[in-house]
């Protein structure tokens, strides 16, 4: 009995953050409709967050019925006028309409009004997108990795093309980055591309071409993935986070907060040369120089050794004293310099996921990793766990999603609404209904096969599928 209430209980700390998220996003895409509609004259029967029978609900003074549904993947907004969620006219019921209906029905509204409310949607998710995040930066502040080389991987790609510890990566492919996020972008999703880097080094601008090297590792929720990998890892402060008890660290006398200066007599300028210095050690006691509340200690310390086992039944020896780097300090933005960096932060994220789309249409790229509502929930339990701000964050990077997923002309999507008004815009007059009703439905097949293909591809990365082959075999 107390196994079935801990499954249940981890099947909700999934479960509720995934539906806690969805319902939020949903809730701002369909406000968007909503308060365009309205602006436009439009009379809004209802306003659903889910589909299907009803939960709970209740009417305003306009006449719009706010209800929550049984099924929560989604919601809707239904105009007058409409024959069902999708905003399919109803022809039978407009053509009898009187003077004073058509002047609130969304079907009878300008070209340039319908196609501003079916865009407000989108737009208001790339809109919370943007105030979330310049929110989250002005309160929490904004985590930011400077593009500066604090270790080159020992025969990677990086170290092949010349890079060196201390580089700072100005441009990849003429475009100025300033963040080693952006580094990590570009290698990601150009395995096998060489890429053009210019680097300052001693004070002096250099040229670098590099090719990603493709790999394949699994991610934090334990799925296999291939993306490009140049060997490279930021340099972060020497800066200790966490001391594990009963390790090496623990018995010196380390204490979280203690920045590290030197070992052995060799300067430490980052967190990377620190592993480096230990790494090499073999286990010898070292003295290590602190930074602790504005005084500096010696402390003494011997690496202990770790084996750990790979996949292929290898092990591999590493020295270790029992330490993690502390995460970098969030800055606090002012209220411009936070709605700047929001902007460019979800510019970046979008340009990175159509990329990633990009290559999965052309070939170039598996659709393993093309996830459904399955992986959603598991990486909305995961980012709960982690803390608030991954928990937002996720929300941003969904929300983005929702806008541009709505954006393709896909009949039955906002886009495929705005397919249907630029037809319009350069016959002179709307496509028939028939025509209308036959891209309903193959927009319908399209988006029901790829939720089931999404599905399937979370089933068989979450190991849903090999656990239950597994009980049979």
């Amino acid at each position: 009995m107390s196994m079935l209430l801990d499954s249940l209980a981890g099947i909700g700390g999934y479960v509720l953050p995934f539906l806690v998220v969805l319902t939020v996003l949903v809730f701002v895409h369909e406000l968007g409709h909503y308060l365009v509609a309205r602006w436009a004259g439009v009379r809004v029967e209802v306003f659903s967050i889910g589909f299907g029978p009803e939960i709970r609900g209740w009417t305003d003074k306009a006449g719009t019925r706010w209800k929550i549904a049984w099924i929560p993947f989604g919601g809707y907004v239904k105009f007058f006028g409409d024959v069902d969620a999708a905003s399919a006219p109803d022809a039978e019921k407009l053509s009898s309409l009187s003077e004073e209906d058509r002047r609130v029905s969304f079907h009878h509204k300008t070209l340039a009004q319908r196609a501003a409310v079916v865009s407000a949607g989108p737009l208001a998710n790339f809109l919370y997108a943007v105030v979330v995040l310049a929110a989250l930066y002005m309160t929490l502040g904004q985590r930011v990795t400077p593009a500066v080389v604090g270790r080159v991987i020992e025969a990677g790609a990086a170290q092949t093309a010349g890079f060196q510890v201390d580089d700072v990566v100005l441009e990849i492919d003429g475009d100025r980055i300033h963040r080693f996020e952006q580094l990590d972008q570009a290698a990601f999703l150009n395995p096998g591309r060489e890429l053009r880097f210019r680097v300052r080094r001693d004070g002096r601008e250099l040229d670098i071409s590099a090719t990603p090297a493709e790999v394949e590792r699994e991610d934090i929720q334990g799925i296999a993935r291939k993306f490009g990998d140049l060997g490279l890892l930021p340099a972060n402060p020497a800066i200790v986070g966490k001391v594990y008890p009963d390790s090496p660290a623990a018995v010196a006398g380390f204490l979280p907060g203690d920045r590290i200066l030197a070992i052995d007599g060799q300067p430490v300028a980052n967190f990377e040369r620190l592993q480096d210095l230990v790494a090499a050690s073999g286990g010898r006691r070292m003295p290590i120089e602190v930074l602790r509340a504005g005084r500096e200690l010696t402390l003494h310390v011997a690496a202990r050794r770790d084996v750990r086992a790979g996949k292929d039944g290898a092990t591999a020896d590493r020295w270790l004293i029992g330490i993690l780097r502390a995460p970098r300090t969030p800055v606090r933005l002012d209220l411009m310099t936070a709605t700047r960096e929001s902007v460019v932060t979800s510019y970046d994220m979008l340009a990175q996921t159509l990329a990633y789309v990009g290559q999965m249409i052309t070939g170039s790229r598996g659709t393993e990793d093309l996830g459904g509502p399955l992986r959603i929930a598991h990486a909305s339990g995961q980012a709960a766990q982690i803390g608030i701000e991954s928990l937002i964050m996720l929300s941003v990077l969904l929300s983005l999603n929702l806008g541009m997923i709505n954006l393709f002309p896909i009949p039955i999507l906002d886009g495929g609404h705005l397919l249907f008004y630029a037809f319009e815009a350069v016959r002179g007059r709307p496509m028939t209904e028939r025509m209308q009703e036959y891209a309903f439905r193959v927009g319908l097949a399209l988006v029901l096969t790829l939720t089931v293909f999404a599905t399937w591809n979370d089933l068989v990365n979450l190991r849903v599928v090999e656990f239950f082959t597994g009980l049979f075999s």
